[in-house]
């Protein structure tokens, strides 16, 4: 997992691969608040972005998930969320396969050793080989947030 600020993005180029330079150059040139929630294509199927506005949940009401073919880039264009990971392993058990239509995979309850807190203007990157749980609320409570999710095809698929 990498995590940082969209004020940052330009520091972090340099040492990053091609596809993830494009979804944090895309983060970095684009005014969501301008953006009308759907998807759209940055570069064909190998680099895409979803949008959507939702209220943050509890944890025990968000599922843990991973993706086989795609790294997510998850940055927050407004409001504040937890996002909680770990290392994805052999022993952990899918409860739903949604691989071959969307590239989704939900687990049974785990527990999370780490977590990031992301505020409006922050962004986390998770990798296939980590089991990561978006949308959940905060110490502040339930809350309205902007989630731009830009998937990148990874080059071993």
């Amino acid at each position: 997992m990498i995590c940082g600020n969209k004020q940052d993005i330009e520091k972090i180029l340099p040492y990053v691969s091609e596809g993830l330079q494009k979804a944090l150059q895309y983060i970095k040139e684009t005014n969501f608040a301008e953006v009308k929630n759907g998807e759209y294509e940055i570069d064909g199927r190998d680099v895409f972005v979803r949008i959507n506005t939702y209220a943050t949940e509890d944890k025990i009401n968000k599922k843990p998930e991973a993706h086989n073919q795609y790294i997510d880039v998850q940055y927050l264009g407004a409001g504040e969320e937890i996002i909680y990971f770990t290392p994805r392993r052999a022993e952990h058990i899918v409860v739903e396969d949604h691989a071959d239509e969307s590239d989704l995979l939900f687990y049974e309850e785990i527990e999370e050793k780490n977590h990031v807190v992301l505020q409006t203007g922050d962004f986390a990157v998770f990798f296939p080989w980590e089991l990561h749980r978006p949308g959940c609320s905060t110490k502040n409570g339930r809350q309205e947030v902007q989630k731009i999710v830009v998937k990148i095809k990874h080059k071993n698929q």
